[in-house]
């Protein structure tokens, strides 16, 4: 099939009040009408929602897994630091190659709070393009 058309688009997945040494799985739906080229990832965190200045931005101790559902295959070989991963919103992580999610699949995203005492707001960003087939 020929590719017809991208669009710009951002999935998002949360984790809220994660907890001190807990860890927590969530799955993002990829729509079934395209598949999804993820290009940059970002990260944005807060501790009970408090508000923030450049200088006091939440840097989260946190680590990451990335599963594609729809090959099988995890993006990294063990949780890897969060920041290492996902940049900010004004600074967003740059995948070294764009990485596709096929359509109807899932990407399944397990964080683990390695923090000592600190409970975080977590949203992830996937940004990219939903590319349609003719």
């Amino acid at each position: 099939m020929a590719e017809i058309a991208r669009d710009f688009f951002v999935y998002g997945v949360n984790f809220l009040a994660l907890a001190a040494g807990a860890s927590a799985t969530n799955s993002i739906n990829i729509q079934a009408d395209s598949d999804f080229v993820a290009q940059k990832l970002a990260y944005r965190a807060d501790v009970a929602a408090a508000g923030q200045t450049y200088s006091t931005r939440v840097i989260p101790l946190c680590a990451v897994i990335i599963t594609d559902t729809g090959s099988g295959r995890q993006l990294m070989n063990q949780a890897i630091n969060l920041t290492d991963f996902f940049g900010t919103g004004e600074s967003p992580f740059i995948l070294p190659q764009p990485k596709v999610f096929r359509a109807n699949s899932l990407i399944s995203v397990t964080v683990a709070n390695y923090d000592a005492a600190q409970t975080y707001n977590l949203r992830l960003s996937f940004i990219g393009v939903k590319s349609f087939q003719g």
